[in-house]
């Protein structure tokens, strides 16, 4: 009777007899559950959208994974251990037993501190134990105080970096950084362009300089990088820190763009926060946002959550097994290795990249998403709309100006007023004051579009196996977008807003009210208007005449007008109507 073999066992065979090569052949055969089966993995971030998402995912699709260390930080009231209690407690993690979340093991440091605020004994735990390490914290303000995103952002990656150098037995680490490092650039393939700015005097300047003086310079450090934020700028130099320091380590860089909501797990929809993407579309779904400056015809590049996840992990799973055939023994990582000028332009080259985006295999223009989020919000409307949700596309910045002020602005002081009179505490303004801010911030990225290199990316979907390609999925053109807006705003309402999901039915009705009440209103201020100008000029006054006429016309050859007594009403010039404004 013929013995059956897995697959890792005759990888180990085909090594022992036809050497490293065939090795690395058959390895990437293993599949990426095998492959994690008795592996420690080390992530910063894990309490952020991202780590939650990759805490579930490796225990769902890994389970085999021996311990997960999760870099937290202490905050003044909560302790590590209660933050920990808290995450595994909420809804997405429900689902697992407790024999698996018992492999998560909080560690306590803090990124805006030098050396990320380790201790010793942690430090020798990770280096002991770990052979994956995911680099996924970050500070994603955009507007983030140089100093601080400057820490988080690019010092704390010379950090793990030198963390990693000492761990015994690394098969991988992966670096998250942002499809948008090097937005300066029109087409951006899969390599670290030059920032133009050296990091280290950078540093050194920060050092001695006050937070009012960094302020005032800001601009100009941004304007001579050509980054449009702090966010963007720091995460660039933390790329070029992995360039220039990360040599001799197996490393990958994961690069998304905008972030969403998941596409498929932990649940469909699921969001935790208002950044980026999210707050727009919530804002939108609940009437507050009414126009954007942009051409309709601008490609959107949003990447479900769950699609990051998993291209890190099989990241991880590419960068092990690749480094396989030159692997060499860990005491020779142990030191950074000084560097020519020709190496680190060969490195900026051949470090593993993956532009996580959508724009190259499923683009997706702006009015496209607009339309179909407008499905979306008439499918699953949210619950206590300010109006109906209709989002205009203005590409004449100055028409969208007067747009806002008309129908944002003039509503939001006037709700603030009647709040007022009834003893209430004024909101409306400052709610859209914050959120023009928002929209100040993300122009940037929603008025321009970049043309990205997906090859190797494509290239690591097709490597993996018929298996995970399904559960690890990450590829873009998978992604059917009308399903994903449903998702996205049924996840909006279901898990930051809180709302009831069976109270559909009444929504509608209600939106449907909105709706004409929002149709009455428009009518109203026409006519306002028209009275103003009707009673003052006269070609306004002939307007009116010839519009009455041929709605008369239109009325008589459906022979509608002789049952209506509206010839009448029609004939009665309109500025002789008694009524005061």
């Amino acid at each position: 009777m013929p013995r059956h073999y897995s697959q890792s066992t005759v990888a180990v065979w085909i090594f022992l007899f036809l050497g490293d090569k065939s090795c690395r052949m058959a390895t990437l055969e293993m599949s990426i559950s095998e492959f994690f089966n008795d592996k420690t993995v080390a992530i910063t971030g894990g309490t952020g959208f991202i780590g939650q998402c990759l805490i579930v995912k490796l225990l769902k699709s890994c389970p085999g994974v021996k311990k997960i260390y999760l870099f937290m930080r202490n905050k003044k009231s909560t302790s590590i251990e209660e933050r920990l209690e808290k995450m595994i407690n909420s809804q997405i993690f429900k689902t697992f037993d407790q024999s698996l979340l018992q492999k998560l093991v909080a560690i306590p440091c803090d990124l805006e501190k030098e050396g990320i605020g380790l201790d010793e004994g942690n430090v020798r735990l990770i280096q002991d134990e770990v052979q994956i390490f995911f680099h996924s914290a970050a500070t994603v303000k955009f507007n983030e105080h140089l100093r601080t995103a400057f820490q988080v952002n690019t010092l704390a990656v010379r950090t793990v970096i030198g963390l990693c150098r000492g761990i015994k037995n690394l098969k991988a680490l992966v670096h998250v950084s942002t499809a948008y490092s090097h937005c300066n650039q029109q087409h951006i393939g899969e390599e670290v362009y030059e920032t133009g700015q050296d990091y280290n005097k950078l540093h050194e300047s920060l050092q001695w300089m006050s937070d009012d003086m960094i302020t005032k310079l800001t601009p100009d450090i941004l304007k001579d990088s050509s980054r449009p934020n702090t966010y963007i700028l720091t995460k660039a130099f933390g790329e070029e820190v992995v360039v220039n320091e990360g040599a001799g380590l197996p490393l990958c860089i994961v690069r998304p763009s905008i972030i969403g909501s998941t596409y498929q797990e932990p649940s469909q929809g699921w969001c935790d926060n208002v950044n980026g993407c999210t707050g727009v579309i919530l804002a939108t779904g609940k009437g507050l946002l009414c126009s954007l400056w942009c051409s309709g015809k601008t490609k959107q590049d949003i990447i479900p959550s769950d699609f990051v996840v998993n291209a890190m992990i099989a990241a991880a799973w590419k960068t092990a097994l690749s480094n396989l055939q030159s692997q060499t023994p860990s005491s020779s990582n142990n030191q950074l290795i000084p560097l020519s000028n020709h190496d680190i332009m060969e490195r900026r080259k051949t470090i593993p990249i993956y532009n996580l985006v959508v724009g190259k295999t499923n683009p997706l223009p702006l009015k496209n998403l607009v339309s179909m989020l407008h499905n979306s919000y008439m499918a699953y409307p949210f619950d206590n709309l300010i109006r109906h949700p209709n989002l205009k596309i203005i590409p004449n910045k100055h028409f969208r100006k007067l747009f806002t002020f008309v129908y944002e602005y003039l509503p939001a002081y006037v709700f603030d007023r009647g709040l007022v009179m009834v003893g209430r505490k004024p909101m409306a303004m400052r709610l859209n004051h914050r959120l023009n801010e928002s929209l100040r911030v993300l122009h940037f990225f929603i008025y321009n579009q970049w043309d990205w290199d997906v090859t190797k990316t494509l290239e690591l979907v097709s490597q993996l196996n018929s298996s995970d390609q399904q559960s690890f999925n990450f590829d873009a053109r998978s992604i059917h977008w009308q399903t994903y807006c449903d998702r996205f705003v049924i996840g909006i309402k279901q898990y930051l807003l809180k709302e009831d999901l069976d109270g559909y039915p009444a929504q509608r009705r209600r939106l449907q009210r909105i709706r004409l009440f929002g149709y009455f209103g428009q009518a109203v201020t026409f006519l306002v208007v028209w009275r103003l100008l009707v009673s003052r000029t006269t070609i306004a006054r002939n307007i009116w005449h010839l519009v009455m006429s041929q709605g008369i016309k239109f009325f008589q050859y459906f022979q509608i007008s002789s049952s209506l007594p509206i010839r009448n009403i029609l004939k009665v010039p309109m500025w002789t109507i008694p009524f005061k404004l």
